[in-house]
């Protein structure tokens, strides 16, 4: 065995053009489907926690809910489920807020999960310094403020200097204590996403000056998850907890009634439990590695072309070891050997290459400037073994069939003549011709589903927001981080408005609570006036914006009917709010809008009139149905954190400068999230990530598969001419024009390329019916699609055949006549 890999090395080495085309077709391929693997498994990644397939969480279903984005649960709930399920060893909850942690004067953003005390225990991690928190601690309201570092955020910004455990730094505001730091490679449970630290919910009641939400059951903070028991199942757990779903919607109708709660692997819910994740995520995958092995496929054809030809012209070597008491057995081995050598250097070369496509696609995505993305997807043992499998499965199918085709030859027919590859036979020309054919069938349909992806990205950046994002730059803001109090922080904003409306550069100036198509979503439930919500039936929830009067301005949001609020909707002024169509349509069907009521159960202080209807636009995501959504006056709602919108035709790193400098003005000490443009925002988190990352990898493997079905195409013509010279200067000599000799070659790759179309059609059609009910914005079956991408396929695949064809034409007769 040793001897005949030194002699597929030795071998191999005295060919190095085809080497390296193998080598680099075959890198291209795995490269594919490594980068994919890599992805994949770093989205799936157990949580690095001991026995991680134990952690589930927790979704519930609200009546009600279009969005999905109702799947908390409140902290009484959390407990009870804690209490009452005895199919857990434990349960907990967290969710991300927005701080400002402080230290030496300066303080910087903070990222942090609000969690349960008992977060660390049930993941049972151990502090890298320091300690974590104990199980119920921090859980009541007015707890002694502490928190832990994020290991990352501690090396980021404190050099990893272990004797910050036990200093007091500024927390909102607030003296908090650091009492440990998280270990490393553990960045909280969003996934995607890296947290500066950890508080406990009763230290956020505190922060905030409201422990409402310890107690009350109508505020659902707490995306909950627990830890199994061993040996307990994901059916058992969820027949134990639709036992307390339904005791706890019977004792608590108002707030609990009809809501279920669905048991999920912690795998499942991410990056967030939302039901269309939960359908679309799975296919997407399957979907990629599908096409990812339609790569490798297409790039082992084409390596077994190469050695089907290299077969040929070793046929004497291979007679000679057979003469010599060789056995079929030792030939293919010898074969196999050579192939698996190929496959080794390929998958190694293409496990680089899908590391460098991995991150210069993670270096792309942008969670639109709130939370820090991280997603590890480099090399580890798993992605190791997928590299051996694809390794084995690459030298098999690179490998098998040639070294059966060139080892049961005739020892007689290889010796007589030389074994010249003129006598080759009619069977490798016609297998390396179907092979060829199904290179350009599987490249068509790689490049007809990369065009729907890409067609859709595209259709998701034309779409209609409702809203005008050009020319727009945006900066998040919140004094609550730095210690303001709401009048404080009410006097702030009102002065930097003003300061800003000032700027030569600003066309027109707004605040709000929240940006569309960001992480930041406000929601209240709505009760029409005299309308009695059901006992059993909470109201729905529906997506809510505060603004200032120059928001719709400033958006370019038009108002279809009523007015936009006004300087005199005041904090002192009536109650007054501006809903979208959709909302107008559900809540007054048939009536005019203008002048109706209506309540917010969870904000006390009276009833909100009417008084515009704003026009349809996206909050929540670019692939959205239409959602009920409303408006308040930022006077008559305040809210500590706010985005402030400045509108301006000057560069935008300009106008970002100019609103830093206000800032730093009014208090030098006022974090500043870094300024954006919001086609930033929009680029990323819910609007064009998804579909950017989509066409961006479909994209990649259908060009991918293009250019190696166009190489094979070229590359069995080539051969084919080189083989058939001495016929073409024959028939030259005897009279036949440079046109015939074109006909005659180009007639071959013709009918290679057409018959590849059409069974890359037929593939195509089956494909693209199949994702078709995943696509959010356009349809997978669009016959410009179709013809355009084969048109694509067929001009480069012609070119491919011209080429030899060409070549061809260039023999010189007299050369073949004289070799005869």
């Amino acid at each position: 065995m040793f001897r005949d890999l030194v002699f597929a090395l030795r071998h191999l080495g005295r060919a190095p053009g085809f080497a390296a085309a193998a080598v680099l077709t075959l890198a291209l391929g795995t490269g594919a489907n490594t980068a994919i693997f890599s992805l994949i498994n770093g989205f799936l990644r157990p949580l690095p926690v001991p026995d991680a397939h134990q952690i589930v969480l927790l979704a519930a279903s609200t009546p009600g809910d279009e969005t999905g984005f109702r799947y908390r649960l409140s902290v009484p709930a959390l407990r009870d489920f804690r209490e009452q399920a005895d199919v857990f060893s434990d349960v907990f909850g967290f969710d991300v807020r927005i701080g400002g942690l402080g230290v030496n004067g300066r303080t910087s953003p903070f990222v942090y999960q609000m969690v349960t005390g008992n977060f660390f225990a049930a993941l049972r991690l151990q502090a890298a310094a320091g300690r974590l928190f104990a199980p119920g601690e921090g859980d009541v309201a007015g707890s002694e403020p502490m928190v832990v570092l994020g290991h990352a955020f501690w090396t980021k910004h404190f050099g990893a200097d272990r004797s910050i455990v036990g200093t007091i730094v500024r927390l909102d505001g607030h003296g908090a204590k650091v009492i440990g730091i998280a270990p490393p490679g553990f960045h909280g449970l969003i996934e995607g996403a890296d947290m500066d630290g950890y508080v406990p919910v009763g230290v956020v009641s505190v922060l905030w000056q409201d422990a409402r939400f310890l107690t009350e059951r109508s505020i659902r903070p707490l995306t909950t998850a627990a830890r199994l028991k061993p040996e307990v199942t994901i059916e058992r757990a969820q027949a134990a907890v639709d036992v307390v779903a339904q005791r706890l919607s019977e004792a608590y109708p108002a707030t609990d009634g009809h809501v279920t709660v669905r048991v999920m692997p912690e795998p499942d819910g991410r990056p967030m439990p939302l039901p269309f994740m939960a359908r679309i995520v799975p296919a997407i995958k399957v979907l990629l590695f599908i096409l990812g092995a339609l790569v490798l496929l297409i790039a082992c054809m084409n390596v077994v072309n190469l050695l089907l030809v290299r077969a040929t012209v070793r046929q004497r070597e291979l007679a000679v070891r057979a003469a010599l008491g060789s056995t079929r057995r030792r030939l293919i081995r010898l074969l196999l050997i050579e192939s698996f050598v190929l496959a080794t250097v390929g998958v190694v070369l293409g496990l680089g290459v899908g590391q460098i496509c991995v991150q210069m696609l993670l270096g792309s995505i942008d969670l639109a400037g709130v939370l820090t993305f991280v997603l590890e997807a480099g090399i580890d043992w798993t992605v190791f073994l997928f590299a051996v499998g694809i390794t084995i499965v690459t030298g098999l199918l690179i490998g098998v069939l040639p070294a059966m085709r060139a080892s049961r030859a005739k020892v007689t027919d290889l010796l007589h003549d030389g074994g010249r590859g003129g006598s080759s036979g009619g069977a490798r020309p016609r297998l390396r011709s179907a092979l060829v054919v199904a290179q350009v069938a599987g490249s068509l349909i790689l490049l007809i589903v990369a065009s729907v992806f890409v067609r859709n990205l595209r259709q998701a950046q034309a779409i209609n927001l409702g809203f005008d994002p050009d020319n727009l730059v945006i900066v998040r803001l919140d004094p609550h981080q730095i210690g303001y109090d709401l009048p404080r922080a009410i006097r702030f904003y009102d002065d930097l408005e003003d300061r800003l409306k000032m700027l030569p550069s600003a066309e027109s100036v707004s605040l709000a609570f929240t940006t569309p198509l960001s992480y930041i979503f406000g929601a209240y439930a709505v009760v029409k006036e005299g309308q009695v919500a059901a006992a059993d039936q909470p109201p729905a929830p529906i997506g809510c914006n505060s603004v200032s009067a120059t928001y719709f301005d400033t958006m370019r949001l038009p108002i279809a009917h009523g007015r936009a609020f006004a300087e005199q909707d005041s904090a002192t002024s009536k109650r007054v709010a501006i809903v979208n169509e959709t909302m107008a349509a559900r809540l007054w069907p048939g009536q005019e809008p203008i002048g109706k009521r209506f309540d917010l159960p969870s904000v006390p202080g009276g009833l909100w009139e009417v008084v515009g209807v704003a026009h349809d636009s996206k909050y929540l995501a670019v692939f959205e149905s239409p959602l009920p959504y409303f408006y308040l006056p930022l006077a008559q709602h305040p809210d500590f954190l706010r985005v402030v919108q400045v509108r301006s035709s000057r560069p935008p790193q300009t106008v970002a400068a100019e609103i830093t400098r206000e800032i730093a003005a009014l208090d030098p000490e006022m974090p500043i999230a870094e300024p954006r443009t919001m086609h930033e925002t929009i680029d990323g988190g819910l609007g064009f990530l998804l579909f950017r990352i989509g066409a961006l990898q479909a994209g990649a493997l259908g060009v991918l598969g293009l250019i190696v079905a166009s190489i094979g195409v070229y590359g069995v013509l080539s051969y084919s001419a080189s083989q058939r010279a001495r016929e073409i200067g024959i028939r030259l000599a005897l009279g036949a024009s440079q046109v015939d000799v074109r006909r005659l070659i180009l007639q071959q790759g013709v009918t290679l390329v057409l018959a590849g179309i059409l069974i890359g059609l037929a593939g195509a059609v089956a494909v693209t019916q199949a994702i078709d009910k995943f696509l959010m914005l356009t349809t997978a079956t669009e016959p410009l699609t179709f013809i355009g991408v084969t048109a694509l396929l067929a001009a480069i695949a012609l070119l491919a055949c011209y080429l030899p064809a060409w070549r061809a034409m260039r023999v010189d007769p007299m050369v073949s006549l004289r070799h005869e």
